[in-house]
């Protein structure tokens, strides 16, 4: 049985963001509950500039566009951060490794949504396809692709599809 729509809470501390110069939404937005930020005259997503345009040959730790849809995902803006993500996705070649990891994080913000909106059956299904895309990147790249530790990241989705921890991305920056 489905619980009353709720907003989602903040993080207990801070989360840093990554793209400082990209401010968060004044609201994480649960579908049924708040305004929705594009089609609402009052969302908080209504004037929002288009999606960035992709390059390839920006190393991921200068992708504003990416490092913006962690930072949204980190701090459970969870529908924006599968928003911010989609407009890049959108743009990568279907061979490339990077849109199967896209694919994989619009998946999981999804399905972390979908479990905070009490849709058990379809946050289950996400997590599993999820899962399954960060699988067939490792299988392709390694287990650290773009900063993020892909089996410390499955592990995490894990830890809150079982027992509902608030899970944030293992992005780790280069060592000089």
């Amino acid at each position: 049985m489905r619980e009353a729509l709720r907003p989602i809470p903040s993080p207990s501390r801070p989360i840093s963001c990554r793209a400082a110069e990209r401010a968060l939404p004044p609201y994480r937005y649960v579908p049924g509950l708040n305004a929705h930020p594009f089609r609402d005259p009052n969302g908080s997503m209504v004037n929002h500039p288009k999606p960035d345009h992709w390059d390839a040959s920006i190393p991921w730790e200068l992708d504003i566009a990416y490092l913006h849809g962690c930072d949204l995902f980190d701090n459970r803006y969870l529908w924006e951060a599968h928003e911010t993500w989609e407009g890049i996705w959108h743009q990568v070649p279907k061979t490339d490794p990077y849109r199967d990891l896209l694919q994989g994080l619009i998946q999981a913000a999804a399905a972390v949504l979908k479990q905070h909106m009490d849709f058990a059956r379809a946050s289950a299904t996400l997590h599993e396809r999820c899962r399954a895309r960060f699988e067939a990147v490792v299988t392709r790249t390694g287990p650290n692709f773009r900063g993020l530790d892909l089996t410390e990241l499955m592990d995490r989705l894990e830890r809150h599809r079982q027992r509902g921890e608030w899970p944030t991305l293992p992005l780790q920056w280069p060592t000089p």
